[in-house]
């Protein structure tokens, strides 16, 4: 069984995540488009912490597993976000 702590960790460092991910996108729209380093390194870690919810939820309690799956809906819906900015990118390249 995963510990509470753990997964409180994991919950305040994925908000974080999350946090950049949406700065990013925000000045990728302001810039009409234009992709840099860190809008890339945002969406890598998106991909990460989404990895590393699959592999807490394996060992989680059935609460724990329904927090972490709403925090998994939350992280790919901004996954979605800006997979879908970069196809607007490479469209109008």
């Amino acid at each position: 069984m995963t510990t509470r702590d753990s997964i409180e960790n994991l919950l305040i460092e994925g908000q974080h995540i999350i946090q950049q991910a949406e700065e990013q996108l925000d000045m990728s729209n302001r810039s009409q488009f234009m992709l840099n380093e860190d809008y890339t390194n945002a969406h890598l870690e998106l991909e990460k912490l989404s990895q590393s919810i699959d592999r807490v939820m394996h060992s989680a309690n059935s609460q724990q597993r329904e927090q972490l799956h709403r925090f998994q809906l939350a992280v790919n819906g901004k996954l979605n976000d800006m997979i879908l900015d970069q196809v607007d990118v490479t469209r109008y390249e």
